[in-house]
């Protein structure tokens, strides 16, 4: 009896955290780089992992109309109705992102005036993505002034 009662508490411990795992939410600013000066929004981000695809979805805090949402199905970020690929660039990783791993993400079929690159980790979701005739927006969980300066410098070389 003390045995299958273990069984069910690990069961259920095991089974609520890899559920915890699945579906989160948090905030994030945004600093969103468009213009003479750069400007700072808040956003809900819902995480969502569903089988092979993870998706992430932004909403503005203040305007729900405004709404990012990116999906990663195996090696491909799907953007709009863009889809980007891993181009095997070195990943980008900082301290004061916990050491976490960015992988550069750039259109399949790239344009002049296209998106990117994003920069992607499945465990944060959206650090950054660029757009060089748009807006430039990098998602932190609060504002850091050097952070964002190594970020723009990566995403512009």
């Amino acid at each position: 009896m003390k045995f299958y009662c273990i069984y069910i508490l690990i069961f259920s411990i095991f089974f609520n955290c890899s559920e915890k795992d699945i579906n989160w939410k948090t905030e994030r600013n945004a600093i969103i780089f468009f213009g003479s000066e750069p400007k700072e929004e808040k956003f809900i981000l819902t995480f969502n992992r569903n089988g092979d695809s993870l998706n992430c979805r932004y909403v503005n805090h203040i305007d729900s109309s405004k709404v990012i949402s990116i999906r990663k199905i195996k090696d491909s970020l799907f953007f709009g109705f863009e889809k980007f690929t891993n181009r095997n660039r070195k990943s980008f990783s900082s301290k004061r992102l916990n050491n976490l791993k960015f992988e550069f993400y750039n259109l399949k079929d790239p344009l002049v005036d296209g998106t990117g690159p994003i920069l992607y980790n499945e465990e944060y979701g959206l650090l950054a993505i660029h757009n060089v005739y748009g807006p430039t927006i990098i998602f932190l969980k609060e504002k850091d002034d050097i952070l964002i300066e190594k970020v723009m410098k990566v995403l512009n070389d």
